[in-house]
């Protein structure tokens, strides 16, 4: 009886440590995550004020600080991305894809305004439709986030 015993507590102690590192895992995915997340947001507040202000050169940093977060994003969030979406993960993917690319498109188009204009609203349209992505991703995947 205590050796059933023993081995019946020895399998609930390695269930719930494999939890744990689950968890810990999930958790580091989440930080990473939050940090990209908050990349892309400094990007966008640059780029915001360099319209408002007229400034180029904060707009060429916020485009490099958007470009700098969106390199390998997938890769590197792909998985816990789908599981903030856990009934549909492959529309989780679908999402975080597209937006990538729409993102790519709109931050090419305010790179080549940057230098060839004087007039910054192609370049807040571009901003705009980044800022349309963020939200969108944002309404389906983030409500699943856990708060900080």
């Amino acid at each position: 009886m205590s050796k059933t015993f023993s081995i019946l507590l020895a399998s609930m102690l390695a269930v719930s440590f494999s939890a744990a590192e689950v968890s810990k895992s999930d958790l580091a995915s989440n930080t990473r995550l939050k940090n990209t997340m908050r990349k892309f947001a400094t990007g966008l507040d640059q780029i915001q004020k360099g319209i408002i202000y007229n400034k180029r050169e904060k707009i060429e940093i916020g485009v490099r600080v958007i470009r700098q977060a969106k390199r390998n994003f997938f890769k590197r969030h792909g998985e816990i991305l789908k599981k903030k979406l856990p009934d549909d993960p492959k529309f989780a993917a679908y999402l975080a894809k597209s937006s990538a690319e729409r993102i790519n498109k709109y931050i090419n188009m305010m790179s080549d305004q940057i230098n060839t204009s004087h007039d910054f609203s192609k370049i807040a349209a571009a901003y705009t439709g980044i800022f349309n992505q963020c939200v969108g991703c944002h309404q389906h995947l983030r409500k699943n986030f856990t708060e900080d």
